[in-house]
């Protein structure tokens, strides 16, 4: 199902919301910038590493059956990558923190009708673990990021730059601005999922260059070129800038050399 210009799309936003963005364009690329030097480097060193594609992957399947956000998604992976990194965390208790991860981030970028319950999340793994368990994980976890999880990740820069991902110059007569908008669409979502789930991304790529080079790849993708003038002024990177990881994405078969790893890795 197409949900391109939905409240449960990663690329809606209100018209207030529009407005907003085109007066204070310059300060809010500083703050959302800001932000991202925020980030707390990540290294994929958890004991538990082995796990995080089952996780990625029931994370994913718990957004879409509670019709959350990409950016809900996005942070909630972040949270759980980053947790990780820096915690033995018992294997038996990995998917407490994954459903913790998952809350704080619904808490942040959901409205209060689609935030999920701990006993909806409990539910969804069989009711594993007492409902306090989660309430002092969550205080934990908060305490771990200084109560600070305004971590922009690309689901949120590609919410932002989608204001410019479609130039005049792109439309011809012969080209539906609709089709090539829902097409554009789904690329993006598929490209979205594919930076989740190597890890590598995460760890190589700031997500405002991860977002642009998805932008890049999906322009390329339907036919376009894959950068324009206007994206250039709203994003402050050059097509060369994004040249390596819009490669990385469009191949799927780059190599990348990891330490953890101790190997050269297909991202």
């Amino acid at each position: 199902m197409r949900n391109f210009m939905t409240k449960n799309s990663v690329f809606y936003l209100q018209r207030e919301a529009w407005d907003d963005i085109k007066e204070y364009k310059e300060n809010f690329k500083e703050v959302i910038r800001e932000r991202e030097k925020n980030r707390i480097p990540f290294f994929h060193q958890s004991p538990q590493f082995t796990y995080r594609g089952h996780l990625v992957e029931y994370l994913k399947r718990i957004c879409i059956e509670r019709n959350l956000t990409h950016c809900c998604l996005h942070l909630a992976v972040y949270l759980l990558d980053i947790f990780m990194d820096n915690h033995s965390i018992i294997p038996e208790r990995v998917l407490l923190v994954t459903n913790v991860c998952l809350l704080i981030a619904a808490k942040f970028e959901e409205n209060n009708v689609t935030i999920p319950k701990i006993s909806e999340l409990n539910a969804a793994i069989n009711n594993r673990y007492p409902i306090k368990e989660y309430k002092n994980l969550e205080i934990v976890m908060l305490q771990f990021f200084h109560w600070y999880i305004m971590f922009p990740t690309a689901a949120h820069y590609i919410y932002y730059y989608m204001q410019s991902v479609i130039s005049l110059d792109d439309i011809e007569d012969n080209k539906n601005i609709r089709t090539l908008f829902f097409n554009l669409h789904d690329c993006i979502t598929d490209y979205l999922d594919q930076i989740i789930e190597n890890v590598h991304y995460m760890q190589c790529y700031p997500p405002s260059k991860l977002a642009a080079a998805i932008i890049a790849a999906s322009r390329m993708d339907m036919g376009l070129s894959g950068w324009t003038e206007e994206l250039q002024n709203l994003t402050d990177y050059k097509m060369e800038d994004v040249q390596a990881p819009t490669f990385v994405l469009k191949t799927k078969h780059a190599f990348v050399h990891c330490q953890k790893c101790k190997i050269e890795n297909i991202m």
